[in-house]
C-alpha cells in the first residue's frame, strides 16, 4: 500500500468512511446478532423521481411497486419486534427518495413501531426524512412534523443551475430556495443542507458561491460530500476538479462556515451549536447498534454487519427479491461480516479518529494506539495529521482534511482485499 506521506503529497482522495468494515466486504457468512440496549433504526424507501448521475444507492425511477414494497417492509418490521422493543434513540429514513411517501404511507410505518415499542416519541431524540427540493410542499411536512420528524435532510448538492442540470437532476436553484423557506415556515428543528464537492462543470469558485448562497439560509447543520466515482455511479469523468481542488473547497468551506458562526462537527458537518446534529451517526459512532429494514438495508449489531438483498447494479432485480423473500418468509439477509475483536478495535479507531479517548481505549483493548499501530502513529505525527495529550489524541485541521485517508491506512488487509474491486477510479 502506498504510504500515507506519498498519498497525501499527491492528494490522493478516499471516498468517506461511514462504517467499518464497509459492506463491500460482506460475506455469505451469519450468526445471531447481538444489539445493544439502546438502539438506531433505519428504513430504506429506494424510490426517486430521477436517477441523479452521482447516486450509487440502491434505488428505482418513477416505480409502481411502492405499495407492494410498503407491505412487504411493514411485515419486516413486525417480524423483528423482539429487537425493536429495546430503547429507539433515532430513526431514520433514507433511500432513494423517503420524502416521496404519503402522510398516510410515513404514518403506517412509524404506527407500526409505535405498535411494538409505544414509547418511541418519548425515548427517539432524533426522527429524520432526507428530500430532494421538488418533493418539498407544506401540507405535507407539516403532517409530517405532527408524526414526529424533526430533521429533514435535503440534498441540494450544488446552488449553481448549470451544475445541477449536469446532474440530471429535476430542480433548479430557485426552487431548492423555495423549498427551504417551505420547511421554515414548518417549523422543522433541524434542517439539514447537503452540498458535493467535485461534481461535473463545478470549479472552486463556483462551490465558493453554493455556500456563501446557503449561509444565507442559516440550516442547522450542513454536511459536505466529494463525490466518489464509484462502479455504480454515472458521473462522466471530464470536466471535473482535480483532487487538489477538493480538497481546496474542503479549505474554503471550513472557513466559511467558521466565520459564519458555525461549529465543525466532524470531518464535514457543520452545526449552529445547540441546534444542528446528525444523532443517527453519532450515536453509532459511540457504539450504539443500527438496525435497518428494506432492500438494501444494512444492520450494524455489536457482533456482526448484515445486508439485506443488494445488486450494485441490478436494483430493481434487488428490491423484487427483497419483496418475495419477505412475502415467501425468507430472510432477506443475503451477505455479512463477522466481526472479530481485531476488526472491533479498527472499527472503535476510525469511529473515534477525530478525538480518540486514550484511556478508554486501552480499557477496552488493553493496549494503547501507539503501541498497536507504531508506525501509523509515527506518520500520523510526523506529517502533523494528530496532536495528543495525555488524554486523546486528536485530527489536526490538516488531518480532519484526510480523515478518510487515514481511516483507510487502518483498514486489516482482508478488508482492503475484498474492497479491491470498488476502488475509485
Amino acid at each position: 500500500m502506498t504510504s500515507l506521506k506519498t498519498q497525501i503529497e499527491n492528494f490522493e482522495f478516499h471516498p468517506e468512511v461511514y462504517v467499518y468494515p464497509t459492506p463491500r466486504t460482506y460475506t455469505s457468512k451469519l450468526t445471531k446478532a447481538e444489539f445493544t440496549k439502546d438502539l438506531n433504526v433505519y428504513i430504506h424507501i429506494p424510490f426517486c423521481k430521477q436517477a441523479c448521475t452521482y447516486c450509487g444507492y440502491l434505488k428505482i425511477v418513477n416505480s409502481d411497486l411502492q405499495e407492494t414494497y410498503l407491505d412487504a417492509l411493514l411485515k419486516e418490521i413486525k417480524t423483528n419486534h423482539s429487537i425493536l422493543k429495546n430503547n429507539i434513540k433515532t430513526l431514520h429514513f433514507g433511500g432513494g427518495t423517503p420524502s416521496l411517501l404519503s402522510t398516510k404511507n410515513l404514518k403506517q410505518i412509524i404506527d407500526t413501531i409505535s405498535n411494538i415499542n409505544p414509547n418511541i416519541l418519548n425515548t427517539a431524540d432524533e426522527m429524520s426524512i432526507e428530500a430532494t427540493p421538488e418533493s418539498i410542499n407544506y401540507k405535507k411536512f407539516s403532517e409530517f412534523k405532527k408524526l414526529g420528524i424533526n430533521r429533514v435532510s435535503m440534498g441540494l448538492q450544488t446552488l449553481v443551475d448549470s451544475e445541477i442540470k449536469l446532474c440530471k437532476r429535476n430542480n433548479f436553484s430557485k426552487q431548492s430556495i423555495e423549498a427551504i423557506n417551505i420547511l421554515r415556515k414548518v417549523g422543522i428543528p433541524n434542517l439539514v443542507l447537503d452540498l458535493m464537492i467535485g461534481i461535473e462543470g463545478q470549479t472552486v469558485e463556483s462551490f465558493k458561491h453554493s455556500i456563501t448562497s446557503l449561509i444565507k439560509h442559516r440550516p442547522e447543520t450542513v454536511e459536505l460530500y466529494a463525490v466518489g466515482l464509484m462502479p455504480n455511479t454515472r458521473i462522466k469523468t471530464h470536466n471535473l476538479m482535480t483532487k487538489k481542488e477538493i480538497y481546496e473547497c474542503y479549505d474554503i468551506g471550513r472557513k466559511l462556515f467558521l466565520d459564519a458562526g458555525y461549529h465543525q462537527d466532524c470531518h464535514n458537518r457543520y452545526v449552529i451549536p445547540n441546534k444542528g446534529s446528525f444523532f443517527q451517526e453519532d450515536y453509532l459512532f459511540q457504539g450504539l447498534s443500527l438496525i435497518g429494514f428494506g432492500a438494501g438495508a444494512r444492520t450494524y449489531a455489536k457482533n456482526i454487519h448484515y445486508r439485506n438483498n443488494y445488486s450494485n447494479k441490478a436494483h430493481k432485480k434487488a428490491i423484487l427479491e427483497y419483496i418475495d423473500d419477505i412475502n415467501n418468509n425468507k430472510s432477506p439477509i443475503k451477505s455479512a461480516i463477522i466481526l472479530t475483536e481485531n476488526e472491533k478495535m479498527r472499527q472503535y479507531i476510525i469511529y473515534n479518529i477525530e478525538s480518540l479517548d486514550k484511556k478508554e481505549f486501552r480499557r477496552k483493548f488493553n493496549i494503547s494506539f501507539q503501541e498497536q499501530f507504531p508506525q501509523l502513529h509515527q506518520d500520523l505525527t510526523n506529517l502533523n495529521l494528530i496532536q495528543e495529550d495525555w488524554r486523546r489524541i486528536s485530527l489536526t485541521t490538516k488531518g480532519l482534511n484526510f480523515r478518510d485517508l487515514i481511516c483507510k491506512h487502518l483498514f486489516s488487509e482482508n478488508v482492503r482485499k475484498l474492497e479491491e474491486e470498488y476502488r475509485p477510479k
